[in-house]
């Protein structure tokens, strides 16, 4: 079930919803605005209770600013959620590694690897699909806002 409001703002960096108890993050391919951002973990902080795992699909120049990285640690810190980040980028995929040896469950893979990274999530086969649709929603959402 969509997110209301996720989808209300004329033009964003950043798109999301909730499919089952991942909750799906889409990047454009620039670092998220500090509003896009605040919406987000406003919708993520009041649905923490049912999500279990964040999947993120970060093109090569979205990466997050220091404060964005922060208020993730605490999260993941906080919460012990699982994180999947799927990019085309070898530095953010690189990050992702180490910020997992610092005992942070996140593990990154390449766009080819989604069915992998929803598998890291603990989806189900049966339910990959719909995932993998609502990602493609929401680039093509993104993909059509005008810059």
């Amino acid at each position: 079930m969509p997110l209301v409001g996720a989808g209300a703002v004329t033009e964003s960096t950043i798109r999301f919803d909730i499919v089952d108890h991942v909750f799906v993050i889409v990047h454009a391919d620039v670092p998220p605005a500090d509003e896009d951002w605040k919406r987000m973990v406003l919708v993520r902080n009041a649905n923490k209770s049912k999500i279990r795992g964040n999947l993120v699909i970060a093109p090569p120049r979205a990466s997050i600013n220091a404060a964005q990285r922060a208020d993730v640690a605490a999260f993941m810190k906080g919460t012990g959620i699982s994180i999947a980040v799927v990019t085309d980028s070898a530095l953010i995929r690189g990050v992702a590694m180490a910020v997992a040896f610092l005992g942070v469950q996140v593990r990154a893979f390449s766009p080819a690897q989604l069915e992998s990274a929803l598998s890291f999530l603990v989806v189900p086969p049966s339910r990959q699909g719909e995932i993998v649709r609502r990602v493609e929603r929401l680039k093509g959402q993104l993909a059509s806002l005008p810059r």
